[in-house]
C-alpha cells in the first residue's frame, strides 16, 4: 500500500564537504566574479539581520544602521576583504563579525545615506521587517558580541524552518506541514498523538513516523545549512554544539 503522506524529499548530489557556500565565497577572494561572489550574495541576504542587530545594539538608530548594514555588505562584495579570509579558522559568523567591527571603526561618515555601488545594485534591507525582529530581541543588557551570536544563531534556525517549509509545500504537503511543525520542539503541552491523528486521518502510529521523518529532516537541514558556513566537518560539529548553547540560553 503506498504511503500517501510520505514526503520524498531532495537529496544532494555530492558530498557536503569540501564544496560548501563558504568555501566558494572564500575562492571569490582570488575570483572577484562568478560563483563565489554569487555563493556571497546569498549568504548576506539570508544573514544580514545579526549584522543589522549587532549596529542597533551598538547605538545607532535604525535608519543609520540600515545605511551602515548595506555599507559593510556592498564593502564585503565589491572589496579586497576575502582576499585577507583565513581559510584555516572559515567561520563565516566570525569572519563577518570581525570584518563588520572594523567597518565600524574605520567608517568617518556613517549618519551619511549611502549612494555609491556603481553598477551594482545595493543590497535591499526590509528595514520594516529588521525592526520587527529587532524588537523581540531580548532587552536585557547584553554586549552587542552576544547579540550578534543570539541573532545569527536565531536567523539560522529561521532559514532552515523556511527551507523545510518549502520543501513539504513542493511535494504538495503544506497542510501536513501546518499540522506537524509544532511537534518539531518536543513540547509538553501539545496535544498526544491521537488527537492530531483524527486532524490529519492517520493512525497515531503513523502520525508518529511522520513526525519522526519531520524532525530527522530538520536535523539534516540544520547541518546543511551550518555547512554553508564553515570550512570543515569538524567546524560544522563545534559550530552546532555553539549554536544550541547559544539558543538555550
Amino acid at each position: 500500500m503506498p504511503d500517501h503522506d510520505r514526503v520524498d524529499f531532495p537529496r544532494p548530489d555530492s558530498p557536503l564537504f569540501p564544496d560548501t557556500r563558504w568555501s566558494v565565497v572564500l575562492r571569490a577572494g582570488s575570483e572577484p566574479e562568478g560563483e563565489g561572489l554569487a555563493a556571497l550574495e546569498r549568504l548576506c541576504r539570508d544573514y544580514w539581520f545579526p549584522l543589522y542587530a549587532f549596529v542597533r545594539r551598538r547605538g545607532y538608530s535604525p535608519e543609520d544602521a540600515e545605511d551602515v548594514t548595506q555599507g559593510f555588505m556592498l564593502h564585503l562584495l565589491e572589496g579586497p576583504l576575502l582576499g585577507r579570509a583565513d581559510r584555516e579558522r572559515g567561520r563565516f559568523r566570525s569572519f563577518l563579525l570581525g570584518a563588520l567591527q572594523l567597518f565600524l571603526a574605520k567608517e568617518v561618515r556613517r549618519q551619511q545615506t549611502i549612494k555609491r555601488g556603481g553598477s551594482r545594485e545595493i543590497l535591499s534591507l526590509d528595514a520594516e521587517e529588521g525592526e520587527r525582529r529587532f524588537a523581540r530581541e531580548p532587552a536585557d543588557e547584553v554586549t552587542p558580541e552576544v547579540q550578534f551570536e543570539r541573532s545569527w544563531a536565531f536567523a539560522l534556525l529561521e532559514r532552515v524552518f523556511a527551507r523545510l517549509r518549502e520543501e513539504y509545500e513542493r511535494a504538495g504537503r503544506a497542510e501536513l506541514f501546518e499540522k506537524l511543525q509544532p511537534y518539531l520542539a518536543r513540547k509538553e503541552s501539545l496535544p498526544g498523538y491521537e488527537q492530531l491523528a483524527r486532524q490529519i486521518r492517520q493512525s497515531p502510529s503513523g502520525v508518529g513516523v511522520s513526525i519522526h521523518r519531520m524532525r530527522r529532516r530538520y536535523g539534516e537541514l540544520l547541518r546543511d545549512e551550518i555547512a554553508q558556513t564553515v570550512s570543515s566537518p569538524e567546524e560544522a560539529d563545534a559550530e552546532l554544539a555553539h549554536l544550541m548553547t547559544v539558543v538555550s540560553q
